[in-house]
């Protein structure tokens, strides 16, 4: 199963126990940029109107149908958690970091993650 494919049964799974959010920072591969991709169709955020632009476009086509977030200009959560080009987390109920992935694309590891949920739900960590 594709990644997204994989996100939205975690989400419709423990989404009632759990709150899922999908933080949309800056496009890894864009038009503008050194490596374009040659799928998607982004040019680098100017502004926060073009990030909400992109964000709401990846949404509708997306299966992944998680609540989306918006990192700042200035990638504040991106850089904080080193998050690029994608990278997963699961903050527990005292707000720390309970579970950190490693960095996407090849570091995405769904199962780890979802043991580690069901670890923090189970002792109501989360």
């Amino acid at each position: 199963m594709r990644l997204a494919g994989r996100l939205q049964k975690l989400y419709e799974t423990y989404g009632e126990d759990a709150d899922f959010w999908w933080i949309y920072i800056q496009e890894a591969h864009p038009t503008d940029g050194r490596r374009p991709s040659k799928r998607v169709q982004i040019e680098s955020h100017k502004t926060f109107d073009d990030r909400q632009t992109a964000a709401e476009g990846c949404s509708k086509v997306s299966v992944l149908k998680v609540p989306v977030l918006l990192d700042d200009m200035n990638d504040s959560a991106a850089t904080a958690y080193s998050a690029s080009p994608e990278r997963f987390f699961i903050l527990g109920a005292d707000g720390k970091v309970a579970y950190a992935g490693e960095r996407g694309p090849f570091g995405v590891d769904l199962d780890a993650l979802e043991e580690r949920l069901k670890e923090l739900l189970v002792k109501g960590e989360y």
